[in-house]
Order: C-alpha cells, then sequence, then structure tokens
C-alpha cells in the first residue's frame, strides 16, 4: 500500500506498545511519578534537558517547535497511554502543552532505556512504538506534500476516529490553531473545510469540541482524493 492508503490508522492506546501494564512488568511504575497539567501549562520546553520519558495518563498533549518568524509547527498529539518526549539526544527536541486537563506519568530517560535494553518482550514493544511513530511521520510528509487542504483534514478527523476506537461523539480536543499549526494550514482554511463537510453531511458537529461520522466511506474518498468533495 503506498502512505496515502495508509492514512488514518492508529493504534488502540489500550494495546499501545508502551501501555502501562508493560512498564509495570519492567519494574518502572515504582521509579515513576505522576504530574498534573492545567490545559495549556508547558511540560517542558524544546532545549531543555531530557532526563524522563513521559507517558499520558489522561487527558490530550501536544509537540510543537516555534520557528524564527514565530509561527508554530505542532508535531503531534497524544492521548491516553502514549509515550512522548522520547528523544535520542540529551536535550528535547519540541516543546510538549497539555492542551486538556492532563495527569504525565515520568519515567526516568536511563531507566527506561535500560528496561528497554535487558527485556526482550519491552524491547520489541518500545521498538514497534517508535517504527509506528515513524510511520506516521511519513505519512505527514505525503500530506504536507501532496495532499489538498480538504484532504489534510478529512485525513485528520480519519484519524481522530481510529484513534478513539468510534464513528459516533469523537471528542475534539485541540482547538483549530492547533489542527492548523498540525496540517501546515491557516486557521481560517480548517474552519472553511470543517464547514463544508458539515454542510454536507460528511460529519456531524453537535457542538465545536465533538464529531461524528455518519458514512466513514465517503470522508476516506475525501482524504485520498478520490470524492468530488475535496
Amino acid at each position: 500500500m503506498s502512505a496515502l492508503q495508509h492514512l488514518g490508522e492508529l493504534r488502540d492506546p489500550k494495546t499501545s506498545a508502551t501501555s502501562q501494564p508493560q512498564l509495570e512488568i519492567a519494574g518502572l511504575a515504582a521509579s515513576a511519578n505522576v504530574r498534573r497539567y492545567k490545559s495549556g501549562e508547558t511540560i517542558f520546553v524544546e532545549g531543555d534537558a531530557a532526563p524522563y520519558c513521559y507517558q499520558v495518563v489522561t487527558g490530550v498533549v501536544k509537540e510543537y517547535n516555534t520557528l524564527e518568524d514565530g509561527r508554530r509547527q505542532v508535531a503531534d498529539f497524544y492521548g491516553i497511554g502514549e509515550l512522548f518526549g522520547i528523544s535520542e539526544l540529551d536535550e528535547q527536541l519540541h516543546t510538549a502543552e497539555a492542551i486538556a486537563d492532563c495527569a504525565v506519568r515520568c519515567y526516568p530517560r536511563d531507566s527506561l532505556l535500560h528496561a528497554v535494553s535487558v527485556s526482550p518482550e519491552l524491547s520489541h514493544q518500545f521498538l514497534d512504538t517508535l517504527m509506528t511513530r515513524l510511520h506516521h511521520a511519513r505519512e505527514r510528509m505525503v500530506m504536507l506534500g501532496r495532499m489538498s487542504a480538504m484532504q489534510r483534514v478529512a485525513a485528520f478527523l480519519i484519524r481522530l476516529s481510529s484513534q478513539q476506537c468510534r464513528t459516533d461523539n469523537i471528542q475534539l480536543a485541540m482547538s483549530r490553531q492547533d489542527i492548523a499549526d498540525h496540517l501546515g494550514l491557516t486557521i481560517e482554511t480548517v474552519c472553511r473545510a470543517l464547514t463544508e463537510l458539515r454542510k454536507k453531511d460528511v460529519i456531524i458537529m453537535p457542538s465545536a469540541r465533538v464529531f461524528s461520522i455518519p458514512d466513514d466511506e465517503i470522508l476516506d474518498e475525501i482524504a485520498h482524493g478520490s470524492s468530488a468533495a475535496h
């Protein structure tokens, strides 16, 4: 399959390669502490020392970079069970911010990497997580380089649906600006795309932060460019 054919595929957080049960088996729970953040609070800043890796317990977190001209590029969003702040360097590559009230489990980086190195099961699962993360990064390169604005928004909605394992009452925790900064669009373009999808009944939005997908095949066709709606 091409990268476009894989768009929208996300792992169920309950079966994530780095979910809490596997980390407890590795004996890491005792060395971790849980921190709570309000929506809009910064967890760490790009360039900070990186002594910890983080896991979302509740809520949603975004990682982003600030460009020289002040614009932001949102790298990704992380939900329950997902690891973030994983850096191959001794400093953070992104800034992380809570976009909803959240609890975050902090694992000492050295302890996590040691556990991965001595546990074949955890090593396999951790590698699987990193490969999935790499796959999503490649998908996003295709999205930014080849897809129209409508296709990008449709693909993003599909991903949220897949992540939350539902087509009804899907939570849209991030702001329109966050979505725009993630998809390489303006906030006006994102709002227009959502409005057009709603007017065509491709999605139903009872509120600004909740949507449903009556027919996921239609939305998928738009994301793949095979529908006139894009």
